[in-house]
């Protein structure tokens, strides 16, 4: 797992608020990204296929997002083009486990 720093407007409260997203997108060793960072990629026979590098550095997988203001869920969606975190925006078609 690795985190994402984000300021997105919670679907759940409507606040916009600095949040942390986990996502699995490049080398899982929990570091900690923003929008415009590079990924890590891990190297190797045995990694998992969502470790290894994708063609061209480009890559679209989800990120779960706790809100600091209302402690409710919801999930974003993370894109990495040539290697970089180009964007993230809420995922409204996906629900989160906190009712």
């Amino acid at each position: 797992m690795n985190l994402l720093i984000i300021n997105e407007k919670c679907p759940r409260c409507g606040v916009i608020e600095r949040a942390e997203a986990e996502f699995k997108i490049g080398y899982m060793n929990v570091d900690t990204y923003s929008l415009g960072d590079e990924i890590k990629w891990a190297s190797g026979p045995c990694k998992p296929p969502h470790q290894k590098r994708p063609s061209g550095g480009n890559a679209t997988g989800e990120g779960y997002v706790c809100c600091p203001c209302c402690g409710k869920d919801f999930w974003v969606i993370i894109k990495v083009e040539h290697d970089v975190i180009l964007q993230v925006e809420v995922d409204y078609t996906k629900n989160g486990y906190i009712k």
